[in-house]
């Protein structure tokens, strides 16, 4: 047995034994950076929970924005973490949805996504991961079902959220934790988090667990600590990440959404599949070819230029040789429209025209795929368009409301990079809406 959490397995345990009675759940809200532990400490929690109340037929329920996630990441993780432990539980999966039995107590993994069973779910404990992911209405049933203690978790990528209005109501406590707080963190994996940090160590300081402080005011863009010099020589600094990722403080973007970007020659010869924007009469119509790998995203910019009818966008796609069997992921908004044709009907347009094309499936919003984007480097290809592209990553920016930052995007400039969002989204959905 390989039982050793870090110190917020102990403070969940304390909050817990201090403040539940039957009458009065427990809310246990886990903010923190990534690599901090705060998952895995939270399934030590449940071992041990479990284990204090063995053959009590608890009913325990994992949750994530989607099944699709909850099954890929947080069930994984979850054997990852039982299999270190020591723990060699039989799991069970009914219509693809995973269930344990740990010592006599049920645990379920289930995604939000499923909108006609998700609020029947009542539960002894509630666990939801990356809570900042989901909507206040589908928790709101879930909590008012919950018996014992709900537990969320999330990295503070946002500076407004429903999440952070929990702070203060009856008998809810707070958590914030960095990847410091995890003893068992890999060195190389320390040292990927602090090549994040801008400034130089030691010269700022964290005020009361939520504020960066220089020279004894909050860091702005002119009260600025000394710059780190090997992260800034090394263009890895990123004062979002760093505050958000590694310190585990809430942020919002600033300045310039795509900064980490390269210009290379040609496309590699790998898979790849396009984005697709419509422009219609004032806006350019952006074509992408698009391609993801592990750690990169490779962009060829193919058309900028409007373009009214499906019938004009078939003959250019024809011309410049898209192949017609590769899928292409379109704009499904009826934002713009030309003569009485909006997206959706130049997707079915271009359909019968013999294309592969789909509307995108907006599941998250914006700001969910450009984060998924920038996790990854941008590649981008040097060609006929490549200086509207160019222009496009230096302008898009996020907004400001009275100088301050909010994780929204400006919506200018971004012809280029919705076309190889959709592309993204596609990339990284199971299923998508066909015409068919």
């Amino acid at each position: 047995m390989n039982f050793d959490p870090n110190p917020l397995f102990y403070q969940m345990c304390n909050i817990f034994q201090e403040n539940y009675t039957p009458d009065n759940k427990v809310v246990i809200c886990n903010e923190g950076g990534t690599r901090s532990s705060k998952t895995w400490d939270l399934f030590h929690w449940i071992v041990a929970f479990c284990d204090h109340n063995r053959n009590q037929e608890n009913e325990i329920y994992i949750l994530r924005d989607t099944l699709t996630n909850c099954k890929d990441k947080t069930f994984r993780d979850f054997k990852k973490c039982m299999k270190l432990i020591g723990y060699s539980f039989k799991y069970f999966s009914e219509h693809q949805k995973p269930y344990v039995n740990i010592l006599g107590n049920h645990v379920f993994f289930r995604g939000l996504d499923d909108e006609k069973n998700a609020e029947g779910y009542p539960s002894d404990i509630l666990f939801i991961n990356e809570a900042l992911e989901t909507q206040k209405s589908k928790v709101d049933g879930l909590k008012m079902r919950c018996r014992k203690a709900m537990i969320l978790d999330w990295n503070p990528k946002f500076t407004d959220h429903w999440c952070f209005d929990l702070e203060g109501q009856p008998n809810t406590f707070f958590t914030r934790t960095n990847y410091k707080n995890n003893k068992h963190l890999q060195g190389s994996i320390v040292r990927e988090i602090e090549s994040y940090e801008p400034w130089l160590p030691g010269s700022y300081e964290i005020i009361d667990g939520t504020e960066l402080h220089y020279n004894g005011q909050l860091i702005d863009a002119k009260n600025q600590p000394p710059p780190h010099p090997a992260n800034i020589n090394n263009n890895t600094a990123d004062e979002f990440r760093w505050k958000v990722y590694g310190l585990g403080l809430r942020g919002a973007m600033k300045g310039v959404i795509f900064n980490n970007v390269r210009y290379i020659d040609e496309f590699p010869n790998i898979a790849h599949t396009y984005g697709l924007d419509f422009g219609f009469t004032n806006d350019p119509t952006a074509l992408v070819r698009y391609s993801e790998d592990s750690t990169d995203i490779y962009l060829e910019l193919l058309c900028y230029q409007p373009i009214e009818t499906p019938q004009e966008i078939d003959s250019y796609m024809q011309e410049i040789d898209i192949e017609r069997n590769v899928p292409i992921t379109a704009d499904s908004s009826d934002k713009y429209t030309s003569e009485h044709r909006g997206s959706v009907e130049m997707v079915e347009s271009l359909y019968e025209l013999g294309w592969t094309i789909d509307k995108v499936s907006k599941r998250k919003n914006v700001m969910f795929w450009l984060l998924s984007m920038k996790n990854k480097r941008i590649n981008i290809v040097k060609n006929q368009f490549y200086p509207q592209a160019k222009k496009e990553q230096q302008n898009y920016i996020f907004k400001e409301i009275n100088g301050i930052a909010i994780n929204q995007p400006v919506d200018k400039f971004n012809h280029f990079w919705d076309a190889a969002r959709y592309a993204h989204m596609a990339y990284n959905q199971e299923t998508q809406e066909i015409y068919a």
